[in-house]
């Protein structure tokens, strides 16, 4: 019957366990000491036998034979342990611990008793010096079955006070020292009946499934706005052919990139300007209406991928960007050098919100 209720006990702790693995606050744990008895009857005492024969003092007064009753205190007990914290603070605990026998003799004849108890208390914890030491008590109530060798095993509930240390090797692995007090175990039947106390003082090892680690809030910064004034300058080479104004196909994927850039910002207050520019080869007026369809048909692709810009102008060749550098050349290699001329430029202003990232240590 022993083995089976240790059997039970163990099959409680490890479905409930594997029901809750990685859930944070569940625990399991093994534990083993000492058990100290403690029985109101154990006293010396006077007694005589019913048939025999008085024997008196020479003042006449009957004497009686004097009896120890006698105690076998210490006994080993061992068990398991399965719990849930709700927080750093209060727990709920399920317990089986078994009580090796206790031997008590009156009138030469000796009574064992011994008992199996399963209990549910309360824990309240706190920390102690650090947060990997804590103190913690716990009440509850334990159903016992006990069993002697002189009488019918009894079945009760008993209340259970208790406390002790616990302390945190790693986030997960724990060691505990406690100290426990049942009441009234035992069993009143037969002339052999006791109702002793048990003091169990014991060592445990448990593991914990979920994390110590204290998640401290991290409260984000305000996000900061930033003013943005960027221009992209487009070489009109890519854009367009020499002396042309109808985009190439590497104009349009240069555009394509550009737009999806400038919304991905999602930029507040959004202003965009698109201005064209020629080389200083041909007529001023030329170059004007050059530099302005050439805008014109960035402005209108930029348009068709949500950037739609408020500024479209152009400037001829009005603001070259290569000075003197190419003078004295031969047309061919003048039209290359100028190449820095030929261009459109994109100019983006307006203001950014940029949510700022939080270190995760």
């Amino acid at each position: 019957m022993k083995k089976a209720l240790i059997a039970v006990a163990v099959a409680a702790v490890c479905s409930s366990s594997a029901a809750v693995a990685g859930t944070d606050g569940f625990y399991v744990g093994l534990k083993a000491g000492m058990d100290i008895w403690s029985v109101s009857t154990e006293h010396d005492y006077k007694s005589s036998f019913p048939g025999r024969a008085r024997a008196y003092d020479r003042d006449g007064n009957s004497t009686h034979q004097l009896y120890t009753n006698t105690l076998d205190r210490l006994n080993f007990t061992g068990g398991l342990f399965a719990g849930y914290n709700f927080n750093d603070y209060v727990g709920l605990e399920f317990e089986y611990d078994y009580l090796a026998p206790m031997e008590y003799k009156r009138h030469h004849e000796g009574l064992k008793v011994w008992s199996n108890a399963f209990g549910l208390s309360a824990r309240f914890m706190y920390p102690l010096f650090s947060d990997d030491f804590e103190i913690f008590a716990k009440v509850g109530a334990a159903w016992h079955q006990d069993q002697a060798n002189y009488a019918r095993h009894h079945n009760g509930v008993s209340p259970i006070i208790g406390g002790g240390l616990q302390y945190y090797f790693t986030d997960n692995i724990f060691a505990r020292a406690e100290y426990e007090w049942l009441h009234n175990l035992g069993t009143t039947s037969g002339s052999m009946g006791v109702r002793p106390d048990a003091h169990l003082v014991t060592l445990g090892l448990g593991y914990s499934f979920g994390s110590r680690d204290q998640v401290v809030p991290v409260v984000a910064p305000a996000p900061q706005r930033r003013t943005i004034n960027e221009t992209r300058t487009l070489g009109s080479d890519v854009l367009f052919g020499f002396d042309k104004f109808a985009l190439t196909q590497a104009g349009r994927d240069t555009l394509d990139t550009l737009a999806d850039e400038i919304n991905d910002q999602n930029i507040e207050d959004r202003k965009v300007s698109v201005i064209g520019h020629t080389d200083r080869i041909g007529s001023a007026a030329y170059n004007q209406k050059l530099s302005e369809k050439r805008a014109g048909v960035v402005a209108d692709y930029l348009s068709t991928k949500g950037v739609t810009p408020d500024v479209v102008e152009g400037r001829g060749k009005t603001e070259p960007v290569t000075g003197s550098e190419c003078d004295g050349l031969s047309r061919s290699k003048l039209i290359q050098c100028l190449a820095r001329d030929r261009r459109v430029d994109v100019n983006v202003q307006g203001v950014v919100t940029e949510e700022v990232e939080v270190s995760a240590n």
